[in-house]
């Protein structure tokens, strides 16, 4: 009777068929997605538009990083997605394609980057393409995230990169792998949490590459801070390094995202853990204990992310990358248990992220649906008909798309109150906008930047600098609240900006939708 743990066995081909067959289901299916989402012309969630916003900033000249006013509040990101998006739209090229093929192109790029490291790694084909199909398959447990005009993609693939050059590249790896950290840094602040966690492994595997890499990517990465910092008057690093610090933490996530975000990666996680000791049991423990690291650090940068206010299913993208990298290695143990536990498992966590996929509802979070199209285009039809500029919290791109201008988006605008100090019932003190003293734990530049944004949204809401204000009843509700002392004389447009009020909620992140009109006094 043959072996079915033997490689030449047909029950054991038959099962990495299995893997490999659904593997490319998930690529053709991401694929499929891609394509009917890349040349989409509208938002497919909340933040798409305003940060095409921020790139035009770049092609316009405009600084990314300053005091923010009612026309624009900076993201608390770091700027290489505006940079790139910026010079391509400086060539004529639209911002939310190139955005959105900014992020398939990184997140393609992680996925046969992933297959390779697995391949070298294992010397077998077979675990290599699974490992590429298992982290395109996460697409939909991340809520189709993997295509959008956000960061976290392009954040990603340097970071894999990285720790992929320190462990097979040439003599100098330690140039090229800082340059890609310095990339990865500049893509999203999140690499202060890989970073050290991929050091750590190289230190392991050979101290004085590690020592020259961490040097490399401190002095090429603390340079470029340096330059952004003395270029904006100080206000890339308020922006990037100070604000952040000011997010809440969800309590709740600190032990939940161990408990429940993580459940669903419990597959590859045991095969990471399983070729960690075999490994080490076959004498590779520095091999072992680089690879270790750079998984740990992936949680990490995912965790770090989870817990703070804001921090959505988008984060747990490096944690896919992480499980995907050592997942693949280990399905592909030698032991006589591993050679069936491997596939089978890898089998399960492919099956698993098609039911996450299933939950989402692709028909309708997906792929857009005409309501959808519709709604966004009476939108615009509305703003075009304005005589002047028209603030959008809620629809970022939309005025800079029609000639109307810009203005501060939605959760920009959020980001900043994170400064206020909060009511019994959790509502921020709006008083404190006023009232300096309740501001006094901040520093300078802080209590400026909150109350000098509120001021001068005031002022330009009084100089009916805007012709018209969309505000959305779920979603940006707080902005005639907020600004209340500037919309006196204001009213409310009568008629429905949209026949299907809901048709216009962004398919998948933050709930928007219902939006009307607030007119200028005439």
């Amino acid at each position: 009777m043959p072996d079915p743990t033997d490689r030449r066995s047909p029950a054991l081909r038959i099962l990495w068929a299995a893997v490999l067959g659904a593997g490319g289901l998930a690529a053709v299916l991401f694929l499929f997605g891609v394509s009917q989402r890349l040349l989409y012309p509208h938002e497919l969630e909340w933040m798409e538009g305003a940060m095409v916003d921020h790139a035009s900033r770049v092609a316009n000249g405009l600084p990314l990083y300053c005091a923010p006013g009612p026309e624009h509040v900076p993201f608390l990101y770091a700027p290489l997605l505006f940079w790139i998006g910026g010079v391509a739209m400086e060539l004529g090229c639209d911002g939310l394609f190139v955005l959105r093929f900014i992020a398939t192109a990184m997140s393609i790029g992680s996925a046969m980057l992933i297959g390779h490291w697995v391949r070298r790694e294992t010397g077998r084909l077979a675990p290599g393409l699974a490992a590429t199909g298992l982290f395109l398959a996460g697409h939909g447990w991340l809520a189709w995230w993997l295509d959008l005009a956000r960061n976290d993609s392009l954040f990603v693939f340097p970071s894999v990169a990285c720790a992929y050059v320190l462990r097979y590249g040439g003599s100098r790896r330690w140039l090229g792998a800082a340059a890609l950290a310095t990339a990865a840094f500049l893509a999203k602040q999140t690499a202060l949490s890989w970073l050290p966690a991929i050091a750590v492994g190289a230190f392991c595997v050979d101290w004085r590459t590690a020592l020259r890499f961490c040097g490399a990517t401190l002095l090429g990465a603390g340079a470029v801070a340096f330059v952004m910092h003395i270029a904006s008057d100080g206000w890339s690093t308020f922006w990037i390094f100070e604000m952040p610090r000011h997010h809440g933490v969800v309590t709740a996530r600190i032990a939940g995202f161990w408990t429940d975000d993580l459940r669903i990666l419990l597959p590859t996680i045991a095969l990471g853990l399983s070729g960690f000791v075999a490994a080490c049991r076959a004498g590779r423990a520095r091999q072992a204990l680089f690879l270790a690291a750079f998984g740990s650090g992936a949680l990490l940068a995912s965790w770090m992310s989870a817990m703070h206010v804001g921090g959505y299913d988008n984060v747990m993208m490096y944690a896919l990358a992480g499980a995907a990298v050592l997942g693949g290695i280990g399905a592909a143990g030698r032991g006589r248990v591993m050679r069936i536990a491997g596939p089978t498992l890898l089998l399960v966590q492919l099956a698993l992220f098609g039911n996450a996929a299933v939950a989402r509802d692709p028909l309708h979070t997906l792929l857009p649906e005409p309501a959808h199209r519709r709604a966004h285009e009476e939108l615009r039809a509305f703003v075009q008909s304005q005589p002047g500029p028209v603030w959008a919290p809620g629809h970022g791109g939309l005025g800079l798309a029609l000639g109307r201008g810009t203005g501060a988006h939605g959760q920009a605008i959020f980001d900043l109150l994170q400064l206020l100090p909060r009511l019994p019932s959790g509502e921020f003190d709006l008083t404190a906008l006023v009232d300096r003293t309740k501001l006094a734990h901040l520093s300078p530049r802080a209590q400026d930047a909150v109350t000098g944004f509120y001021e001068r949204s005031v002022a330009a809401l009084r100089e009916r600098r805007f012709t018209a204000i969309v505000v959305d009843e779920v979603g940006t509700q707080l902005f005639p609240v907020l600004f209340a002392p500037g919309l006196e004389g204001w009213t409310r447009r009568a008629e429905p900006l949209l026949r299907e009020p809901g048709a216009i909620r962004p398919l998948v992140g933050f709930d928007l939708r219902s939006p009307y009109a607030l007119l200028a006094p005439r």
